[in-house]
C-alpha cells in the first residue's frame, strides 16, 4: 500500500507545481509509452507458439490404427483454425502437412455414482502427412 500512496503524493505535488499564477490547476499529461507492435506474418496471421494450439495427442483405439495411414490425432485450442494446426505441427514435429480435418467434441452429461456431472468438449483436428513422414506420438504421452 506504500507504493500506491508514494504515486499518488507523486501525482500531487505535480499539480501543485503546476498550478499557474491565477490560482487555477493546469492538466499535466505525461507522456504514455507506445504498445508493442506485433508484427503481421504474409498471410495475417498473428504469431502463436505452438504449445498454445497443440494441447496433447488423442489417444484411442481408432486414432492409434490411423497412424498406419500417415493420419495423427491431437486436442487442440477451441479459438484454432486450420492453418494455425497446420504451422504449429509443421514447426514442433519438424514435418510436412498435407492436410489438417478439424472436429468438435461436444460436452455431454455423464452419471458417476448416481451424482450428475458433464464431460467437458473439446476440438480435436486430424492431421494428413505427406509420404515418408512420420511422428512419434507415444514419445510424449508417458
Amino acid at each position: 500500500m506504500s507504493i500506491l500512496n508514494k504515486i499518488i503524493k507523486k501525482d500531487e505535488e505535480e499539480v501543485k507545481a503546476s498550478v499557474g499564477k491565477e490560482g487555477k490547476k493546469s492538466v499535466v499529461r505525461k507522456a504514455t509509452p507506445k504498445p508493442a507492435v506485433v508484427k503481421r506474418e504474409k498471410s495475417g496471421v498473428i504469431p502463436i507458439h505452438f504449445f498454445e494450439i497443440i494441447e496433447r495427442p488423442y489417444i484411442s483405439e481408432k486414432a492409434f490404427s490411423s497412424n498406419e495411414l500417415g493420419q495423427y490425432v491431437f486436442v487442440v485450442s477451441a479459438s484454432s483454425n486450420k492453418s494455425e494446426i497446420k504451422k504449429a505441427v509443421e514447426k514442433f514435429y519438424k514435418v510436412s502437412v498435407e492436410s489438417v480435418n478439424i472436429t468438435k467434441a461436444h460436452s455431454k452429461p455423464k452419471r458417476y455414482k448416481g451424482i450428475e456431472n458433464t464431460r467437458s468438449g473439446f476440438k480435436k483436428a486430424v492431421v494428413t502427412l505427406k509420404k515418408g513422414s512420420s511422428i512419434d506420438v507415444m514419445e510424449g504421452a508417458k
